[in-house]
Order: C-alpha cells, then sequence, then structure tokens
C-alpha cells in the first residue's frame, strides 16, 4: 500500500514538475487536463507508470523534478495525440516509458559533462528521443493516424462571435502545453499554472502571444499545424528562459522576447524540412533555443554573463526572493567564494577584466599588491626587497589539496619579465568539482608544501614574489576549471572581508585600486555555531521544548530541521553562517530563529549589515498578509538592518536585528535578538512585532546524535545568562 501511495505521488510530481511546483494540487490538475482528452490522457498515464516501474527495475534514482517521468509522460502524450486509440496504441505508450527512463539518465551525463563543466539543461531532450522513436514505430507498425498535422485549436460550429472564438483558442492553446488542445484543459492547466507561479502564468501567455504575433507579421500563407508549433514552443521558451532557469529581470525578459523569436523562426523552419519525412518537430525548436542561449551566454564567454544563469532551475517567485536577499548577502550564485589570500590589507592592481593580462580565458582573476603613500615601494625601487608586497605570507583562501606546486623559478629583477614561465612559482589547489585554486608569482624555495597535502583557511602557503610574467611583486589568485596550468578561469569572489576599510563584504569582487583587507576569524564560534552533521539544540519556550537538527542531504547541503517539521538551508563556511530557502510546516520558532541568526559572521569583531530575509517569514495575520501580497504580488523580502555587539557582562554576543516591510495598508516593523556563546553558539533568540513578542525561546542543552563508532553525547544547561 505504501508503495501505491509512493507511486502516486511521484506520477502527481511528475505532471506538476514542468512548472516546477511542490504543491500536488498543480499535479492533478495537469493529469486531469490530459484526461480531457481520454486517450491522450490515457497514453501520458501508461508511459509514466511504465517509467515508474523502469527506473524502480532498474535501481536508478529519481532525476531533480522527476525528469525522466515527466518526459515520459509527455512522450505519451505526443502519441495520443497523432494516432487513433486502440491497444498498440497504448502498449506502445508504455513502452515509451520504458525506454525513457534510460534516455534521461544517460542524456543527463552526456549534457552535463564530467564535473558538470558543460552544463547543458536536460530540458526535453529524453521527450523528443522518446516521442520520435515512438511515432516512427507507430508509423512502422501501421497504427492507424488520428490526424497527420495536429492543427488545433480548431473551433466547433456552436462556438458563437469573434470574442468567443478568441478565448476557445486561446484556452485550447495553452491545453496544447499538454497535447490537449480543449478550453477546459486550457482552464486546468492555466489554473495549475497560477497555483504554481503567477509569474509562470504571465510569461506562459506571453510567449505564446509574441509567437503568434511573429507569425502573423511574416507568415503570409496559412501552413497546418504552424501556429500550434509556434504558440506551443513560444510558451516553453518563454517559461523556462524568463521564469525558470534566470531570476525575471528586465535583461531576463529581453533575452526570453529574443528567444521566443529564434524559437519560432525554428519552428518554421523544422516544420518545412520535417513535412516530407513525417517527423514532427514537437518541442526541438524550444529545446535547441534554450540550448542555444545558456551555451553561449555563460561565465567563459563572457562576464557580463557571469552569475545570469540558475544553478538548478526555481520557481521564479523564490528566484526573485532569493535574488534580493543574495544581493544583501552576497552569496552568490555560480561563483566560488574564496577567503583573502593574506594577512592585513593589500590593493588591487588589476581585477576581473583587467586591461592587461585578464582578459579572455582569464578574465576572473585578482592581482594585490601593497601600497604605503600610493606606492609599492620605498627607496628608489631598485631592489625587491624595496617593495612593500615582496616576502609576505600568502595563505589559503580555501579548503582543499595541494594538486601541483612550482618553486625554482627565480624571481625577475624589478621592471623585468620570464615570459617563459608565466606563471611563475605557483601553488595550485584542488577544491573538488573540477574547480582549482591558482596562487601565482610566488617566491622561489618559499613554498614548504608537496603536491597531496591538504590546506585549510589561512594556513600558509609561500611568500609573495616576482616570478614568472611579473614586473613587480604582487600576488595572482584564480579559479579555474581543470587542472592544466592555465586553465580557462571561472567567476569566484572575495567572503568575509572588508573592500576600502569600511564595507563588510561577504560577496567581494574589488575593482582596481579598491583595497581588500582580511578579517579576523573566529574558530571557536564557528565551532559552537556551524551545522554540522549531527549537531542538535534543544530550546525552551514557555512550557514547550522545541528541537533543531543540522541534516546533510545527498549533495552535501546541510538543513536545520525543526521538531515541528520545518526546515531551512544552512550555508556554511569558516567565516559565516548563512540561513536561506525556508521549507516544510509552518513554525514560528523556527522562523523567529531565521530572522536573529539568518546571516551570522563568525568574526571577532563588532561588526554592522544589511539583510534581506524573506517577508513571508514575519507571522503576520491575514489582512496584513493580503495588504503585503496586494504591495508585493510576486514576493517580498524585509529591509534588515543587523548589528552585532559583545556584551561583557554576559559574555555573549548580541545580534539585534530591525526589520521593515512596506504594505499596501502601511509600514510593518519587527525586531529579532539572538544572543551567541563563543562556546555553545545561540543560546537565546526572540522576535517583537509592534512592541509584542511573539517568539522567544532559551537553549536548555545541545549536543550530537551520534554515528556507527561515534558516541552520542549532549550538554544539559541549567540555566543560560540570556534567559
Amino acid at each position: 500500500m505504501r508503495a501505491l501511495s509512493d507511486a502516486l505521488r511521484s506520477l502527481l510530481d511528475a505532471y506538476g514538475a514542468l512548472f516546477l511546483a511542490r504543491q500536488r494540487l498543480v499535479g492533478a490538475l495537469v493529469l486531469a487536463a490530459t484526461l480531457c482528452d481520454l486517450a491522450t490522457g490515457l497514453c501520458g498515464l501508461a508511459a509514466g507508470v511504465a517509467a515508474l516501474l523502469t527506473r524502480r527495475l532498474l535501481l536508478l534514482p529519481a532525476l531533480p523534478g522527476e525528469a525522466e517521468i515527466l518526459n515520459a509522460i509527455y512522450a505519451g502524450l505526443a502519441l495520443g495525440a497523432f494516432y487513433a486509440s486502440e491497444p498498440r496504441l497504448f502498449a506502445l505508450a508504455a513502452f515509451g516509458g520504458l525506454l525513457g527512463v534510460p534516455l534521461a539518465s544517460a542524456l543527463r551525463q552526456i549534457l552535463a559533462g564530467p564535473f558538470g563543466a558543460r552544463s547543458l539543461p536536460l530540458l526535453g531532450a529524453p521527450f523528443l528521443c522518446t516521442a520520435w522513436t515512438l511515432l516512427a514505430v507507430a508509423k512502422g507498425i501501421a497504427l492507424p493516424l488520428r490526424t497527420v498535422w495536429p492543427a488545433w485549436p480548431l473551433l466547433p460550429d456552436w462556438v458563437p462571435g469573434e470574442a468567443a472564438a478568441a478565448a476557445f483558442s486561446a484556452l485550447s492553446s495553452i491545453g496544447a502545453l499538454f497535447f490537449v488542445a480543449n478550453p477546459l484543459a486550457g482552464i486546468l492547466v492555466m489554473t495549475a499554472l497560477l497555483v504554481a507561479s503567477r509569474i509562470l502564468a504571465l510569461l506562459a501567455v506571453a510567449g505564446a502571444l509574441l509567437a503568434n504575433l511573429l507569425l502573423a507579421q511574416f507568415s503570409t500563407t496559412p501552413v497546418p499545424g504552424l501556429a500550434l508549433l509556434v504558440t506551443y514552443n513560444g510558451a516553453l521558451v518563454a517559461l523556462f528562459v524568463g521564469g525558470l532557469l534566470a531570476v525575471p529581470t528586465r535583461r531576463t525578459l529581453l533575452l526570453a522576447a529574443g528567444a521566443v523569436l529564434v524559437a519560432s523562426a525554428l519552428s518554421a523552419g523544422m516544420l518545412a524540412l520535417s513535412a516530407g519525412v513525417g517527423v514532427p518537430p514537437l518541442s526541438a525548436p524550444f529545446v535547441l533555443t534554450v540550448w542555444l542561449a545558456s551555451a553561449a551566454l555563460r561565465a567563459e564567454s563572457s562576464a557580463s554573463w557571469g552569475r545570469f544563469w540558475l544553478a538548478l532551475p526555481a520557481c521564479p517567485e523564490e528566484s526573485l526572493v532569493n535574488a534580493r536577499l543574495a544581493s544583501a548577502r552576497g552569496l552568490a550564485s555560480g561563483s566560488t567564494a574564496l577567503l583573502p589570500p593574506f594577512a592585513g590589507r593589500m590593493s588591487v592592481s588589476q581585477a576581473v577584466d583587467g586591461a592587461h593580462t585578464h582578459q579572455g580565458a582569464w578574465r576572473y582573476a585578482l592581482d594585490f599588491v601593497v601600497l604605503v603613500d600610493a606606492q609599492s615601494y620605498c627607496r628608489a625601487g631598485s631592489r625587491l626587497s624595496d617593495f612593500h608586497a615582496f616576502n609576505l605570507p600568502v595563505l589559503s583562501p580555501v579548503r582543499g589539496h595541494v594538486a601541483a606546486i612550482r618553486n625554482d623559478i627565480a624571481d625577475n629583477p624589478p621592471g623585468e619579465m620570464n615570459l617563459v614561465e608565466n606563471w611563475g612559482n605557483h601553488v595550485l589547489i584542488d577544491i573538488g568539482g573540477g574547480l582549482y585554486v591558482l596562487l601565482a608569482h610566488l617566491r622561489r624555495g618559499s613554498i614548504k608544501l608537496s603536491p597531496g597535502d591538504n590546506v585549510t583557511p589561512g594556513v600558509l602557503l609561500g611568500r609573495c614574489g616576482n616570478s614568472g610574467r611579473s614586473p613587480q611583486p604582487h600576488l595572482h589568485m584564480h579559479v579555474q576549471r581543470g587542472a592544466r596550468l592555465g586553465s580557462p578561469t571561472v567567476p569566484f569572489h572575495l567572503a568575509h572581508c572588508l573592500i576600502n576599510g569600511r564595507e563588510y563584504a561577504f560577496d567581494g569582487q574589488p575593482r582596481e585600486g579598491q583595497t581588500v583587507e582580511a578579517l579576523t576569524g573566529n574558530d571557536a564560534l564557528s565551532t559552537a555555531f556551524a551545522p554540522r552533521p549531527g549537531r542538535e539544540w534543544l530550546f525552551k519556550s514557555g512550557a514547550k521544548e522545541w528541537r533543531l537538527a543540522a541534516e546533510t542531504g545527498l549533495l552535501g547541503d546541510t538543513r536545520l530541521v525543526s521538531s515541528a517539521g520545518g526546515s531551512v538551508l544552512a550555508s556554511s563556511a569558516r567565516s559565516l553562517l548563512a540561513l536561506h530557502q525556508r521549507r516544510g510546516s509552518p513554525d514560528m520558532l523556527l522562523d523567529a530563529f531565521i530572522l536573529a541568526f539568518g546571516m551570522t559572521p563568525f568574526a571577532a569583531q563588532a561588526l554592522r549589515w544589511r539583510d534581506a530575509a524573506d517577508a513571508s517569514l514575519l507571522p503576520l495575520p491575514l489582512s496584513l498578509r493580503l495588504a503585503r501580497r496586494l504591495r508585493h504580488p510576486f514576493g517580498a523580502n524585509l529591509d534588515s538592518h543587523c548589528e552585532r555587539r559583545w556584551d561583557a557582562t554576559r559574555q555573549l554576543w548580541r545580534q539585534h536585528s530591525r526589520h521593515r516591510l512596506r504594505t499596501a495598508s502601511g509600514e510593518i516593523e519587527a525586531e529579532s535578538f539572538g544572543w551567541i556563546s563563543v562556546t555553545r553558539g545561540p543560546v537565546a533568540f526572540s522576535l517583537v512585532i509592534a512592541g509584542h513578542t511573539l517568539a522567544k525561546a532559551v537553549l536548555v542543552g545541545y549536543g550530537n546524535r551520534g554515528d556507527h563508532g561515534v558516541p552520542a553525547w549532549s550538554a544539559a544547561l541549567l540555566k543560560t545568562s540570556a534567559s
């Protein structure tokens, strides 16, 4: 019984996966829409069930978003749209489900490439391969055709008037997203879209309208099936380029409009080419257009596109909120976080896309020097020892292991360069995922490490020198994809540092001439607060106990999971903790915890910073939630001002944040307080709105759940100094 229930949930998730919906209501609505044409819907259902059984028999893990099941369902729907209902049709649809699972798994490996280097999205590639195979087999075994080229929507005689006909046509076109061009199916699909995302609903309609407008402008002779193909692919392109694969900004929408134009042209061309062989293009224009955009407009091509695409597809409302949060916090998508590779302060002599050597494949790099009174040297500057940067310690900016070193190249006299051994003495650090950090131009003989040695942030790598292509002592740093020296660089940013001596940067991208200062870390605070696997905190709120535990997923992601069923993603590094992506059951204490500790630097200084937590974390009454939605229909963020100071009396850090949110009925103000112990981490927190304390909890115990061979432990607290 449980297996049947799990299978039903997976099927509903797959039906709603096109819209990245978490609500199974969306999947149920889409399933109902496909069954508006019974034969087509049953073909899709047969393919989906067969795919589920095949995945289970082959012991394959589910792809993200049930992608293999969704693609199989789509192939079954396409088969049912072209061929008449009979037993062989449903058997062939089930075969499509069997074929679609290994196809999806194989294509994902091919498209992603080693270490995700190609990073092309899977999209409907398995659907196309499966559907074209099924349609070819159906033709080969002489299944009776239902239609050669679907020319939906066909208007029945009873539809009165032009306005009603236009509405009938529009709704039918929306239903055609799932191969059922029927107004009732269109209503169900549009309802599913609105439940999943209002932005996606707008994008689908806009993409379909733009594609039809382009067709009307450039096509003078009606072509059977072209209007449907253009509408179908235009809507899909708008959904993915405009909302699911990138944050929906003005630039994203302009790119989506251009992509709809390309997809429409491809639709017309591919339909003309395929008419002779009887194989419909289906969603091929959409797939090719999105691949073209994602392959051409990427970090390796231009710094302008370095952070455009999302690492994983996301609901647009959520990605907008996360983008505003990332903008405030500086948690960069598609960028590697590095600590400054030195102690103290250095100046950037050449930044990303620098005028000299940071160009093309090596654009993502930083060069550092030391300036005193705007000069990098003292005395005459004729000796290396005259330069302030020469012989300064170079520290590891990351955790990893040494992949390669070079330590025997002579340092150049000031003003001269070694153009044969460009990188000079260097340390190359493997940080996993096919990425490597290079520190170059080090002093000869200063590196005391060997290949294979493990390094952690702050470990001494060597000393700043003037070897290789270096006219004066400086330190070069970049992140590259691949171990070959000089491989193409990828985006990175500096974390946990001060830019120009005053701006606390979680995501520092310094420009030429700016200074970077490394902050003093607090290892004890990091040890106490970092959500290591198995860590637990037990709080008491009034008479109620509330537990928070760290759990690590398959991809290395860590979530803090509460005893009430809520969870939040915890991104932790040696320098800070960041909480984001709230999931699960309603839990006011978890929301208050996130607002109090959402961004916690592990630094030994008193600090100020800005934050922008998801506004849905505030526990508001229905009237204020409606006012918030009226003012911010696509999600909102709080305007938070955070400050942390040391309380010498209590021997605790006091983290105080003021949150503001504008709504249609006025401004809402809230305050959150968090108390942090250097040895125990979070010991108390509270949330206050309009002078009323809505949530408050105090730590009463903490520990570790243990693992095989690792004993569990716990410590009870009789009283905390923050209570």
